[in-house]
């Protein structure tokens, strides 16, 4: 009867355990966010690609595209890993990296709260994509 009981448990919490592992994939984001501002696009400028900065939390890479000198687009190439915890971190904190780079017009940006690993990545390869545009 005991026994019964602890397989009884061990069925509840592996299900549990299933059903919360499959919610966070259906709800997951397929792709990493972008921010583009009126008037950009890739064809219409110049693209830089910062440096592969690796992390214990995964790789991560910025593109920005250049026109007329101004940065007009940021893009996160690469942004940790696929788990559950990567992608919501950074569902989160990429559009808004993205758009503080956008508004300063400099990688020298204040981190994201929360982004520990995210924030330091993405920017330090935005530093390595706006050198190689001479734009500091």
């Amino acid at each position: 009867m005991v026994g019964d009981m602890r397989a009884e448990r061990v069925i509840m919490v592996a299900g549990g355990c299933a059903v919360i592992v499959g919610t966070g994939w259906l709800v997951a984001p397929r792709e990493l966010p972008t921010v583009t501002t009126a008037g950009g696009g890739a064809s219409s400028g110049t693209t830089f690609d910062g440096p592969a900065v690796e992390n214990p939390r995964g790789v991560y890479q910025a593109e920005i595209v250049v026109v007329g000198g101004k940065v007009t687009e940021v893009h996160a190439l690469q942004a940790g890993t696929g788990d559950a915890e990567s992608r919501f971190v950074n569902e989160r904190a990429l559009p808004v990296l993205e758009q503080r780079i956008l508004a300063a017009q400099t990688w020298n940006v204040q981190y994201v709260s929360g982004a520990s690993f995210t924030s330091p990545g993405i920017i330090e390869s935005a530093k390595g994509a706006f050198q190689k545009a001479g734009l500091g």
